[in-house]
C-alpha cells in the first residue's frame, strides 16, 4: 500500500511488486485514486481505499504541516484498510510511507514491511547533515536573520535544532491522533517514528547519500528503489536522437505547477533542448508554453530520457535523485517542502547538483546562471559519476523483493 499521493512511493511498490510477481508471489494493491491508475497500468489489481486528495497535499504537506492526520480521518484510513484486509486476506502487507498501515495491520494480526527512506526513522545522522532552512525558516524569517543562520555557527546551531526539532514536530502530529489510537486499541511506544516501522523495515537509501546510524536486525538498508515510468515514448521522441545539450525538466508527482511553468519560460529561447514531463503534478493540456526547441510530455522512462540529458531540473524527491546519480547526471533542484530540501541538501554535500529557492528570489537570470554554472564546471559532472559507481552496487528491488519473499516463506512454514 503507497502513499497515493507521491509518485515516488507508488512507483517503488510497483517495481517490487513487478520482482515479486516474476518470484511467483501474488500481488493486490490498495490504493488512492491518484495510484490507481498507474497501478493498473502496470498490470496489477487494486482496490479502492481512503486517501488525501491532491488539495491537502498542496495545502498542508507541500507547505511542511505535519498536522495532516486527526482522529476522523486516521480512523477513516484504518477502517478502509481492515475491509480490504478481510476482503482479500492477505499473508504479508507491505506499505511505503503510509502511517495508518502499521496501526491497521497490527489491528489484524497481519506481518507488516514498510518501505520507507532513513529520515523517516531515527536512525538518520542528523549530525552529518544541513538543515532543510529555506523550506522552514527560510520562507518566513527576514534577508539579515538567514544570512546569520548559514554563517558557520549559525549552521551549527541548526544542527543541534534539526535532530530535535523533526522529532518533535513527529510527536506534536501523533497528539492529534492519540484518540484514534486509544479508540483502535493501539498502544504507542515512545519512538515518534514509530508508525514507519514495520515488523521488517527496508531502508531505500545508501549512507553514501543520506548518512545512516547503525541499525538493528530488523531494519536493513536495501538502496534505492525507482520506478522507471511507462514503456510507452511520445511521438516525438525520434527527433530526440538528432538534438544535443538536453536538459530535462519534470514537475514530478508531487511538484508545484507553477514553478514549473515558470521554469518552462525561463527556458524560452535559451540554447538548450528542453524535454519536459509533467508527471501526475499536471496534465501536458495544463501548459500553454510552446516553443520549437520544447518536446512536452507526461511521462517518459528514465532509463530513456537521463541517458541523453546533460542536466535534470526538478523539485527535489527522492527517486529523482538517485535516478540521476544512476545515471550520472547532475542536478538543479527547486525544493518544495522540507523532505525534498532534505534531499536536495545531500546532492549539493556531494557537489553534484545545486538548489534553488523557488520561493524567494527565483528569476530567469540567476537561474540561468546555475544552468551554465553546472554546464560549464566538470565537477558536477565528475561527482555525479562518482555516486552513479556507488549506486552501482546496490539493486534495491531485488534485494527488497528477495527479503520480502523470505518473510512470506517463513510465514507459510
Amino acid at each position: 500500500m503507497p502513499a497515493g499521493i507521491g509518485l515516488a512511493h507508488v512507483g517503488r511498490l510497483v517495481s517490487i511488486a513487478k520482482e515479486l510477481k516474476n518470484n511467483n508471489v501474488e500481488i493486490v494493491f490498495g490504493s488512492g485514486s491518484d495510484a490507481t491508475a498507474l497501478i493498473k497500468r502496470e498490470g496489477f489489481t487494486s482496490h479502492p481505499i481512503y486517501e488525501f486528495s491532491r488539495e491537502i497535499y498542496d495545502k498542508k504537506i507541500k507547505k511542511n504541516n505535519f498536522f495532516v492526520y486527526n482522529r476522523h480521518n486516521f480512523l477513516m484510513f484504518v477502517k478502509d484498510e481492515l475491509a480490504l484486509y478481510r476482503k482479500v486476506r492477505p499473508d504479508l502487507i507491505v506499505y511505503d510511507t503510509k502511517p495508518t498501515v502499521r496501526v491497521s495491520s497490527q489491528i489484524a494480526g497481519i506481518p507488516v514491511v514498510s518501505i520507507t527512506n532513513v529520515d523517516a526513522t531515527s536512525y538518520y545522522d542528523y549530525e552529518k547533515i544541513a538543515f532543510p532552512l529555506q523550506t522552514t525558516l527560510g520562507r518566513y524569517l527576514p534577508k539579515k536573520m538567514m544570512s546569520v543562520l548559514r554563517r558557520e555557527y549559525g549552521k551549527k546551531f541548526l544542527k543541534i535544532v534539526g535532530k530535535r526539532a523533526i522529532p518533535l514536530m513527529i510527536m506534536a502530529a501523533m497528539m492529534r491522533i492519540i484518540p484514534a489510537l486509544i479508540q483502535l486499541g493501539y498502544k504507542p511506544n515512545k519512538d515518534p517514528f514509530q508508525l514507519f516501522l514495520g515488523d521488517l523495515t527496508l531502508i531505500a537509501d545508501v549512507p553514501e547519500f543520506r548518512p545512516i546510524r547503525k541499525l538493528p536486525p530488523k531494519v536493513k538498508i536495501i538502496g534505492p528503489v525507482f520506478w522507471d515510468g511507462p514503456n510507452r515514448l511520445p511521438k516525438w521522441h525520434k527527433e530526440l536522437d538528432k538534438k544535443e545539450n538536453i536538459i530535462y525538466v519534470t514537475a514530478s508527482g508531487t511538484g508545484d505547477k507553477e514553478v514549473f511553468l515558470k521554469i518552462l519560460k525561463f527556458l524560452k529561447a535559451s540554447p538548450y533542448t528542453i524535454v519536459a514531463t509533467t508527471g501526475n503534478t499536471l496534465k501536458p493540456g495544463e501548459v500553454d508554453i510552446k516553443y520549437e526547441n520544447l518536446l512536452l510530455t507526461d511521462y517518459l522512462p528514465g532509463d530513456y530520457i537521463l541517458k541523453r540529458a546533460k542536466l535534470i531540473i526538478f523539485p527535489g524527491g527522492n527517486a529523482s535523485c538517485y535516478q540521476a546519480l544512476s545515471y550520472g547526471v547532475p542536478q538543479i533542484c527547486t525544493p518544495l517542502h522540507i523532505d525534498q530540501e532534505d534531499n536536495a541538501n545531500q546532492l549539493e554535500r556531494l557537489g553534484t547538483g545545486l538548489i534553488l529557492n523557488p520561493y524567494k528570489g527565483f528569476k530567469k537570470e540567476l537561474f540561468l546562471r546555475c544552468i551554465k554554472k553546472i554546464l560549464m564546471k566538470t565537477s558536477y559532472k565528475e561527482n555525479s559519476l562518482k555516486l552513479q559507481k556507488i549506486l552501482s552496487n546496490y539493486n534495491g528491488v531485488k534485494k527488497a523483493a528477495g527479503e520480502i519473499k523470505d518473510m512470506i516463506d517463513r510465514i507459510n512454514r
